[in-house]
């Protein structure tokens, strides 16, 4: 039998979730989530310092999962020979993408959280952040292949930027949107596939290039 303090957590935390669902971080309170918990404010004071923590316990360890895998991903694909970077510029973000959505649909309320509900909350830029990753590797990546003697159009900071935070957040809008998982899949599919033959574009790649590296 579990011991009563956990219990207790339990508790707290699925109120604190319920709290954070219906008032977003900003809006929700410690004493509203105490009482729904049935507990006292200074009870939930002694196992959660504040609600940063609690939000943080509800989703850190999902967001934690997403981020290392993201970031792990990156940097694997940067340490592939240049010419197998071109090669599978596409086909390697795309098998990436497919594991991410399944993280996100595995832990989907933790998501809804970060995605809908965590304004003024530490995580508030979590997605802001695996832009700028993605942005500095977008960067990297030209340059290597330039390098590498394999010609592609230089493409601004700036620019990169934006292409990749309307990718990323149309990626996430199907958290805030609760679409089922394969339908999740299938529209996320349709994004990659608008932005790959758009990146296509903007490096100056023949719209046959993949067949002719085959």
């Amino acid at each position: 039998m579990r011991i009563k303090n956990e219990l207790a957590v339990d508790k707290i935390l699925d109120c604190a979730k319920e709290e954070f669902m219906e008032k977003g971080f900003k809006g929700a309170s410690m004493r509203i989530i105490a009482e729904k918990a049935g507990y006292t404010t200074g009870m939930v004071y002694a196992r959660f310092s504040d609600k940063s923590q609690l939000f943080k316990e509800l989703v850190g360890e999902a967001a934690d999962k997403l981020f290392d895998y993201f970031s792990q991903s990156e940097d694997d694909f940067a340490e592939l020979p240049p010419e197998q970077q071109h090669k599978e510029m596409h086909t390697y973000v795309d098998s990436k993408v497919d594991v991410m959505i399944d993280i996100i649909y595995d832990n989907f309320d933790a998501f809804k959280l970060i995605v809908c509900k965590s304004a003024g909350s530490g995580y508030e830029y979590y997605i802001d952040k695996m832009i700028d990753i993605e942005t500095a590797n977008t960067v990297r990546f030209i340059d290597t292949l330039n390098r590498a003697g394999i010609k592609m159009n230089e493409v601004r900071a700036d620019l990169s930027h934006m292409l990749s935070s309307a990718m990323f957040n149309g990626i996430f809008e199907v958290v805030a949107h609760d679409l089922p998982r394969e339908e999740a899949r299938g529209y996320i599919k349709q994004v990659q596939d608008f932005f790959n033959a758009g990146w296509d574009k903007l490096l100056g790649l023949p719209t046959d290039w993949q067949s002719s590296i085959k």
